[in-house]
């Protein structure tokens, strides 16, 4: 006779039942992803040429000496007004943050062809104190007007980004009020150029540049220019972005 008979038989009854499923702890989420550092387009890629890459050496080696600085340049115009006079790098998770983005995707516009080579391309260095600014351009393919040569519109959109950036270090966030071009000699597509600027006076919320296009050799002046720029007024800024724009 077995002792504590229902005692057994109770516990060899439990062993014949199914045990209920172990409840699963829940898993964290995994952590969200760092966004990706923008692309700087201002540097050497696939698309430039020789005569392209030996200027852009030689302008590094003029801002080692401190006085001149070489700007970063991304696709995003939000980026570039962040950051684009400035040496480092804006951080984009703070930027987008601060300035939510539009519907759909937006570039700036002398970064919206995506072929290395194929339509802008160029790096700006910047001396703040004397209020200039060299841009070194080649154009590509996609920027023709006759055959062979650079469209005129183009090398307005690279004098007035020129001018711009130039009066964006001097005085912050402005747009083009006015831009005179004289166009002097034809630019032959694949070309290096040095576009160069210069804040020459301010006048209020006013910036007076002027600016010319010339060969890398400097023999050739391709195109003269003045521009008129006007420093945004922050409160009527602020006003239009709370109102979406309007």
């Amino acid at each position: 006779m077995w002792p504590c008979g229902g005692a057994a038989a109770r516990a060899l009854a439990a062993v014949g039942r199914p045990r209920a499923p172990a409840r699963a702890c829940p898993r964290p989420p995994p952590p969200a992803a760092a966004p990706e550092p923008p692309r700087d387009h201002a540097v050497p890629n696939g698309g430039w040429s020789d005569a392209m890459r030996r200027q852009y050496r030689r302008l590094l080696a003029m801002a080692a000496g401190g006085a001149w600085a070489r700007l970063p340049s991304y696709r995003s115009a939000r980026l570039h007004l962040s950051g684009g006079c400035a040496p480092a790098p804006p951080d984009p998770a703070a930027v987008l943050a601060e300035a939510p983005a539009p519907p759909g995707e937006t570039r700036l516009f002398l970064r919206a062809i995506g072929g290395d080579g194929d339509g802008f391309e160029y790096a700006m260095f910047l001396n703040a104190a004397e209020r200039r600014l060299i841009c070194l351009f080649q154009p590509g393919p996609y920027l023709e007007g006759h055959p062979g040569l650079t469209h005129g519109g183009a090398i307005a959109a690279i004098i007035d980004g020129t001018l711009g950036t130039c009066a964006l270090a001097v005085a912050g966030k402005v747009m083009t009020a006015n831009l005179s071009i004289d166009y002097l000699a034809p630019v032959p597509l694949g070309a290096v150029l040095l576009v160069e600027g210069r804040a020459e006076r301010l006048e209020g919320r006013k910036v007076f540049l002027s600016g010319h296009v010339r060969s890398a050799d400097g023999d050739t002046l391709h195109a003269r220019a003045t521009g008129l720029f006007i420093r945004l007024d922050p409160t009527k800024q602020r006003v239009q972005e709370e109102d979406g724009g309007r």
